[in-house]
């Protein structure tokens, strides 16, 4: 029987997930069916009133899917498979499977291993795959706009999906959250911080009202169509995180943070119009990022600073001094507000001192050379190398 008539007896979801449990099968694991691609979750350039319910489908968690073999070893049988939907007909986000294990490439200095991913090692060495194209060529991209805090490029790389509005609107009217079945928008709208400390800071965008002087009314109009700007950011990355190459889909909540691209610490909400870069709650300063990614720009750290304290820790890492690289800030650590905020130079030093630890000469030697190292990479880093400047295009 072909591909296409088994979709058309067994649904497309069902295929997917029969073809999962035959290489779990074949290969004697459980990995496949774990994670969920997004271009196989979201195909298309644009989310419509047309494509957006496959879409959910795609991307709802399934039944268990088991196969029944004949004598012959032809599968003769499949049972379970079915998209799990909740009582709106669509599906729950929180159920949906996100990356783990091997399937989970992280980028954070204290686990980032060029040796084990080659996006990874574009990402971080873009200098290395100047020719490249396709995945390889995004992850160069993506490691140029951090290089050179080319934050357009940053975003244009990771938008890469318009949805409509009719479309928005029935993907947030299907898909729930939470186990009381919330519309998404309502659990996305991101109301901890700003509702707390951060609500005496945070301006209205393009008015010079905070958060906290609204009334309830106007509050909670505000979360409810920030909860709205939230979820199309979401879709716009194809529920991938922002800031690295990997393809997978990160489910918001746990798996996938909202962070702002730039921080709130440098934008016109705390240092005024002539410095800030901008309103820090500008939908165009949203962001989802994977757990693990998520704990740089919790840093304050512009991208760059990301960018190179991930090359330091993977160089040290092949070094032979990976195991004495610091383990990510705990989120109790991370939500301190007497937590010391570090400069690019303070976090490279502080970096390569706990690292190499040099109480030797000879490591004395190597700390040295990559404290040269950093400074003239900062120094190279000012202006975008004319060998590289035709690669970086704007998306």
């Amino acid at each position: 029987m072909s591909r296409i008539n088994l979709a058309r007896q067994l649904g497309g979801d069902r295929l997917e997930a029969a073809a999962d449990a035959l290489l779990n099968d074949l290969t004697g694991s459980k990995r496949y069916g774990k994670t969920r691609e997004a271009d196989y979750v979201f195909p298309d350039d644009v989310l419509t009133l047309e494509n957006v319910d496959e879409s959910i489908t795609r991307l709802g968690a399934r039944t268990p899917a088991n196969l029944t073999y004949g004598k012959d070893g032809k599968i003769i049988r499949i049972d379970g498979g079915e998209v799990i939907r909740n009582s709106k007909g669509g599906i729950n986000i929180d159920q949906v499977p996100s990356p783990s294990g091997r399937d989970y490439v992280k980028y954070s200095p204290s686990v980032v291993d060029s040796t084990q991913n080659q996006l990874v090692e574009a990402q971080l060495y873009p200098e290395r795959f100047a020719e490249a194209t396709g995945p390889l060529g995004e992850a160069r991209d993506m490691g140029l706009a951090h290089r050179y805090n080319d934050y357009d490029t940053y975003r244009g790389i990771n938008n890469r999906m318009e949805v409509t509005p009719e479309a928005l609107e029935r993907f947030g009217s299907l898909v729930t959250k939470g186990k009381a079945d919330l519309p998404i928008g309502t659990g996305m709208s991101g109301g901890g911080a700003i509702n707390g400390s951060r609500g005496d800071t945070v301006l209205i965008p393009g008015t010079d009202r905070v958060f906290s002087s609204l009334d309830k009314d106007e509050k909670a109009a505000y979360l409810k169509g920030r909860g709205e700007v939230f979820l199309n950011q979401w879709l716009q990355q194809k529920g991938r995180s922002m800031g690295t190459a990997q393809t997978q889909i990160f489910p918001p909540g746990n798996p996938s943070h909202m962070d702002h691209i730039q921080s709130l610490s440098s934008s016109i909400d705390t240092v005024g119009p002539e410095k800030g870069w901008g309103y820090s709650d500008d939908p165009t300063n949203f962001s989802y990022l994977d757990q693990d990614y998520n704990v740089n720009t919790k840093l304050n750290y512009d991208l760059q600073t990301v960018h190179q304290l991930g090359r330091l820790a993977d160089t040290m890492r092949q070094g032979g001094y990976g195991a004495n690289i610091p383990p990510n800030l705990t989120s109790k650590q991370l939500g301190n507000k007497d937590r010391q905020r570090l400069t690019q130079d303070e976090a490279v030093k502080e970096l390569i001192i706990k690292t190499v630890q040099p109480d030797t000469p000879e490591k004395l030697d190597y700390a040295l050379s990559l404290l040269r190292q950093a400074e003239r990479e900062q120094s190279e880093w000012k202006s975008i190398d004319d060998s590289l400047k035709g690669v970086l295009k704007k998306k």
